[in-house]
């Protein structure tokens, strides 16, 4: 708010009091003091007090102003200023800004100064604008008429990640109709032309308003020829080129169904170890478990393994501290991701380096990694990523951005691994991922009984 703003709140503050005063169902003692205030409004705003908050609001907005302008007026690496002044606020802001700068440079290449950078997609750098000083941009697919980059380039892993990103720089990317033969059709309707259509109608967004990370999953992900499919959840965008009944076709004609039901006789087991661990001891259940487990096969089919492990290393009571991310990854998560897989046949990785599937499109820059990895092991050696994930502490459950950033880095990871697979030779056409449920990762012994209830989801 500023100055400029306060007749549209005297106005406001009129109408609303006036309202009050004449309402029948509020209390008679309450409408005497709205139509006192009502009839004082005007008076009101004109108090030294009311005056001297708005000129506080304009000098406000005024700094704010000018500190936005210092910072553009710097150059990529914050030592200069292209553009002088002699006011003395802005002199003042000047020096604020040079020290920092000679502190950050005197910390070393791990530390950079917020700068903006440049996308291209007729070239190695990609242009990007940055709005809080975060960026993200769409990755390459191999339908594209033009030649793209990989996304998700960062130069310091400590930037922001609550930050606002805006996808708006797409002038060179457009999409083609390509052959006929290879589109994927649902009776007379081609849905890879209508994708198509949309493709270039998120682009049209992206040109004018640009696409939100929170507000414009699917279009971002189209950019990367990524189809989401999210019943009951699709933008009107989506809606208005395929209509909801055709949306609701070919999510049941793509979605597989393979339900796989938990075992009766484990599932009995599995409560009857939670109860021992809980009301006798942990040794008693570890010890019942693993004698059972010894000469039952099916229970180890039904994941009796990965049950054993979590009553042997969870604490009894939930812990009131919230989990970081490296503690949900190493306490819980590892050993559940390792037991479910064949370690002869697969790797479950926790990388600190980029996809070999994403540098390959990436000449220049670091791709961004993703949390974990799966890998088939063939020759003894990695070949192939089937498996991607994101990890965010419980503290992020409500964080709309980051989750809807996590999935959009997921499906682009995944795309990679697709382009990187068929330029390897791959017939691939059309290839889906689902969600197949929700599943609660235990975090202490009493959790056990709803991971009991989820199992059926893990073994689908």
């Amino acid at each position: 708010f500023t100055s400029d703003s306060k007749q549209e709140i005297l106005d406001a503050f009129i109408i609303a009091f006036g309202k009050i005063s004449e309402s029948d169902i509020v209390k008679s003692r309450t409408t005497t003091k709205a139509k006192k205030l009502y009839n004082n409004a005007r008076e009101t705003f004109q108090r030294r007090e009311i005056i001297e908050f708005f000129e506080k609001l304009d000098q406000e907005f005024d700094a704010r102003q000018n500190e936005r302008e210092l910072e553009r007026s710097f150059d990529r690496n914050g030592c200069e200023l292209l553009r002088k002044s002699s006011d003395f606020n802005t002199l003042k802001l000047l020096s604020r800004y040079a020290e920092k700068s000679a502190e950050l440079l005197e910390k070393g290449s791990g530390y950079s100064l917020r700068r903006k950078r440049n996308i291209d997609y007729n070239e190695e750098h990609m242009r990007k604008r940055l709005h809080r000083d975060r960026e993200t941009t769409p990755s390459p697919c191999s339908h594209l008429s033009l030649p793209m980059d990989n996304p998700f380039i960062e130069d310091n892993e400590e930037e922001d990640e609550d930050s606002v990103i805006i996808i708006n720089d797409v002038d060179e990317l457009c999409f083609e109709e390509g052959d006929p033969a290879n589109d994927f059709k649902i009776g007379d309707t081609n849905v890879s032309q209508l994708f198509r259509q949309y493709q270039n109608e998120s682009l049209k967004i992206a040109k004018t308003g640009g696409l939100l990370v929170e507000s414009n999953v699917h279009e971002i992900l189209s950019l990367s020829s990524i189809f989401l499919l999210t019943p009951g959840s699709y933008p009107n965008t989506m809606i208005d080129i395929f209509s909801s009944p055709l949306l609701d076709e070919i999510h049941k004609k793509i979605v597989l169904t393979q339900p796989m039901e938990l075992d009766s006789e484990c599932e009995l087991k599995f409560r009857r170890a939670t109860k021992k661990a809980i009301k006798e001891s942990r040794e008693s259940a570890v010890d019942w478990l693993w004698s059972e487990l010894s000469n039952d096969q099916i229970l180890k089919e039904n994941l009796g393994v990965v049950f054993l492990e979590c009553l042997r290393s969870l604490p009894t009571t939930k812990i009131k501290n919230q989990s970081s991310e490296l503690t949900l990854i190493t306490n819980h998560l590892d050993h559940i991701m390792k037991m479910m897989h064949n370690p002869d046949k697969h790797i479950v990785e926790w990388p600190n380096t980029a996809l070999n599937e994403s540098k390959v499109r990436k000449l220049q820059g670091r791709t961004r990694q993703p949390d974990f990895t799966i890998s088939i092991l063939h020759q003894l050696q990695r070949n192939g990523v089937i498996f991607v994930g994101e990890v965010s502490a419980p503290s992020e459950k409500n964080n709309v951005y980051k989750n809807c950033n996590d999935l959009i880095r997921v499906g682009i990871f995944m795309k990679d691994c697709l382009d990187s697979a068929i330029e390897k030779g791959a017939d691939i056409k059309v290839l889906g991922f689902q969600c197949i449920g929700q599943v609660t990762i235990p975090t202490f012994l009493k959790e056990l009984s709803s991971f009991i209830e989820d199992m059926e989801l893990l073994l689908t």
